[in-house]
C-alpha cells in the first residue's frame, strides 16, 4: 500500500530524496519552493514536497530525509483526494511501464481524473504542515 507524505527541508541535495522516491516506486506529486525572509533580509529557501511512497519504505525515506537535513511527515488525505491519488498512480504506472505511445482510452481510470488535479487544500487541515511566517 502507499502513503502520502510531505517533505520539508532545503534544496541542497534534494535530488537525492527525489531519486530515492523514484527508486522506491513512489511519485512526487507537487513541489513548492519558497523563501523565508525577515524584513528585507533573506534567511533561507525551503522546499515543501507532496509525495506518494510505498509504506514499506517509510523508515528508509525518513533516514534519507534526515541525512539531507529535512523531515518527512505522513498526512491523511480525505477519501476523495485518496481516490484521485490512487487513480493518478495507476495512470503513472501504466505510462511508465509502456515503451510506446498509449491512447487515452487505454488508460486505467474512471471518471475525469486528469481534470480533477490534486489541490493542496484537499488535505485534512489538522494534518497540513503549518506555513512559516515570512515577516
Amino acid at each position: 500500500m502507499y502513503m502520502v507524505v510531505v517533505f520539508r527541508g532545503g534544496p541542497h541535495r534534494f535530488h537525492e530524496f527525489e531519486e530515492f522516491v523514484d527508486d522506491a516506486g513512489g511519485l512526487v506529486i507537487r513541489k513548492d519552493v519558497f523563501s523565508v525572509n525577515r524584513g528585507s533580509y533573506f534567511l533561507r529557501n525551503e522546499l515543501r514536497v507532496l509525495c506518494v511512497v510505498p509504506e514499506a519504505e517509510e523508515e528508509k525515506l525518513k533516514r534519507t530525509a534526515r541525512r539531507i537535513k529535512g523531515e518527512v511527515e505522513r498526512v491523511s488525505p480525505g477519501p476523495e483526494t485518496s481516490e484521485i491519488l490512487m487513480a493518478c498512480l495507476e495512470v503513472y504506472d501504466t505510462l511508465a511501464s509502456t515503451e510506446s505511445w498509449i491512447e487515452g482510452e487505454d488508460l486505467p481510470f474512471e471518471g475525469k481524473v486528469l481534470e480533477r488535479m490534486l489541490k493542496p487544500s484537499s488535505l485534512n487541515p489538522e494534518n497540513r504542515v503549518a506555513q512559516p511566517s515570512t515577516g
